[in-house]
């Protein structure tokens, strides 16, 4: 479950996590990788596939509640490398971020969906039109709408949108502040033992990947590491895949989410290591192209100098 940080303490991890990595880059500093991490994430299966036991330089892992911060300190330099959504890449990507996505986990089944509380006169994902919708701005879920409202023929202003973090668009949906909330398991899975429903319609319209990151200053001083530890996240990506009970007690503990709501998460989607590759990179371009016309981000957008193929 991600925590969540007020800006203040985010940008004091920021500053502290840069200083680091500056010293760290010195003489002293040789075999360390700075990387970003969230709950449940990185060093969760690097531990359940024992892919930390051996590490021949030294890995220094800084928390993150969700991507947006973490691809805010890859950008500033403050550390090496790090994962998260791919259309919260893409939207950092249009504001000239310095990074490029060099791996990959591929999403099968339930991504991001839209909730209503139980008494909801909405019906279905038709129906959003002139409601007010929570989501977290360029995340996977605000591209679903996106790609909701054009497929049911609506135009992107069909919906107003409050861009809020996870937590507080539950309580937005919870305190009647929104009409909808747009989001992914595990944040899903609870708000519907809570009450809330999730809207059927037209699913499935936004590709869904975990990217792993590396800063462009990483990838130039500090390949050999960044190859390793790609190598050493995609043998904990196959071990999460097969071994799915041993990793929701991992994430259980890592959490503290209720086993129950994780294994509902499991239960509705399948993830595994993908390549980065041109499907991958052309899905991602689609989403680049739905931002632009929708005015998530200011300038049409080219993803392939984005992505970087060599490391798979």
């Amino acid at each position: 479950m991600p925590i969540i940080l007020s800006r203040r303490h985010t940008f004091g991890l920021l500053v502290g996590s840069f200083l680091s990595a500056c010293a760290g880059n010195g003489a002293g500093g040789v075999g360390k990788l700075f990387v970003g991490d969230q709950r449940g994430g990185s060093r969760v299966v690097l531990q359940g596939a024992k892919r930390l036991d051996d590490v021949p330089y030294e890995i220094v892992w800084s928390q993150f509640p969700n991507a947006a911060p973490l691809l805010e300190a890859l950008n500033a330099g403050a550390i090496d490398s790090g994962i998260g959504g791919d259309s919260a890449f893409i939207f950092a990507a249009g504001t000239d971020a310095k990074i490029k996505a060099i791996g990959a986990q591929a999403t099968r089944g339930m991504g991001p969906v839209v909730l209503v509380r139980r008494d909801s006169r909405i019906r279905s994902l038709a129906d959003l039109a002139g409601h007010k919708v929570a989501t977290p701005r360029g995340s996977i879920s605000h591209n679903h709408v996106l790609a909701v409202l054009e497929v049911y023929g609506q135009p992107y202003d069909a919906v107003s949108f409050a861009f809020l973090s996870p937590s507080d668009g539950r309580a937005a949906l919870q305190s009647s502040a929104v009409d909808a909330w747009a989001i992914w398991d595990p944040n899903a899975a609870m708000a519907e033992q809570e009450g809330a429903r999730i809207l059927p319609g037209k699913q499935d319209l936004v590709p869904g990947y975990g990217l792993m990151f590396g800063r462009e200053g990483a990838i130039a001083d500090k390949r050999k590491l960044l190859q390793d530890y790609h190598d050493r996240l995609y043998s904990g990506w196959e071990w999460s895949a097969r071994n799915r009970d041993a990793y929701a007690e991992l994430m259980h503990k890592d959490t503290g989410l209720a086993l129950d709501i994780l294994r509902i998460m499991q239960r509705r989607a399948d993830r595994f290591p993908a390549k980065v590759d041109e499907v991958l990179i052309a899905q991602q371009q689609a989403t680049a192209d739905r931002y632009f016309r929708a005015k998530v981000i200011d300038r049409k957008l080219d993803v392939r100098p984005l992505f970087d193929t060599s490391f798979s």
